[in-house]
């Protein structure tokens, strides 16, 4: 906590310095999740356990196959008579991606020789985006230009996939995954408004990496996201 209150504090000294004006917007985000690096994957497999207290499971669920997440979040910004902004947003996102499964590994009384579905992983993340910008206006047209670090808080991360192999045998996996921690990532952000409405796109590039704690080979996946929304900025 120490290290987020030492992080927000050139942001509040600024805004409460320089601040002119206050708003507040509400965001209804979507966009696209995936995963990247040498170890983020297309394809994987299923391990069935023949273990009753250990579930099936994926063997790399960390797909590059992007998947539609969505999110909600509130934000706050103070905008300067120079057309700056000092801003902070935060809320909730759950962000999805994918990975074809080829193949699955077990026990079986007859082995199959491929098999064919997929696996959806799901991350739950309570975010944090202090930013600073820019505010372009065009008639009765708003841009808000912003760019900082963000912070995701996992709180669920879970895969659930399903695989039919050759010789009709259904493999499912449903399982809790162990938690990311936190994710910083560096995000910039778009957001055109006309009067109260907005849309906005923004980018987010991972920068913790997911296998970090792996030991052995070169193990890298880090999180992008390409977001897409609307917005209401209430005044």
């Amino acid at each position: 906590m120490r290290k987020l209150g030492l992080l927000l504090l050139p942001f509040i000294i600024l805004s409460s310095a320089y601040g002119q004006s206050t708003e507040f917007s509400v965001h209804f985000n979507s966009g696209l999740f995936s995963f990247g690096g040498e170890s983020a994957t297309g394809s994987s497999i299923i391990i069935a356990s023949d273990v009753s207290s250990e579930g099936n499971y994926t063997n790399n669920p960390y797909g590059t196959k992007k998947k539609l997440s969505y999110g909600l979040t509130a934000q706050f910004q103070r905008i300067t008579n120079y057309k700056l902004i000092f801003g902070l947003q935060s809320g909730y996102e759950l962000l999805r991606t994918q990975v074809r499964i080829d193949d699955v590994a077990g026990d079986f009384p007859t082995p199959p020789s491929s098999a064919s579905g997929q696996t959806t992983f799901k991350n739950g993340f309570i975010i944090l985006y202090p930013n600073v910008g820019r505010r372009f206006i065009f008639n009765d047209l708003n841009i808000d230009l912003t760019v900082g670090p963000e912070l995701g808080f996992n709180v669920v991360s879970r895969e659930k996939g399903e695989a039919t192999t050759n010789n009709n045998i259904v493999i499912k996996t449903d399982r809790e995954r162990s938690h990311a921690n936190t994710d910083f990532r560096l995000r910039s952000s778009l957001t055109v408004y006309y009067k109260n409405w907005g849309i906005s796109t923004g980018y987010s590039y991972g920068l913790r990496n997911y296998s970090g704690d792996l030991i052995g080979g070169n193990r890298e996946r880090f999180s992008r996201f390409i977001r897409f929304g609307v917005t209401y900025r209430l005044k």
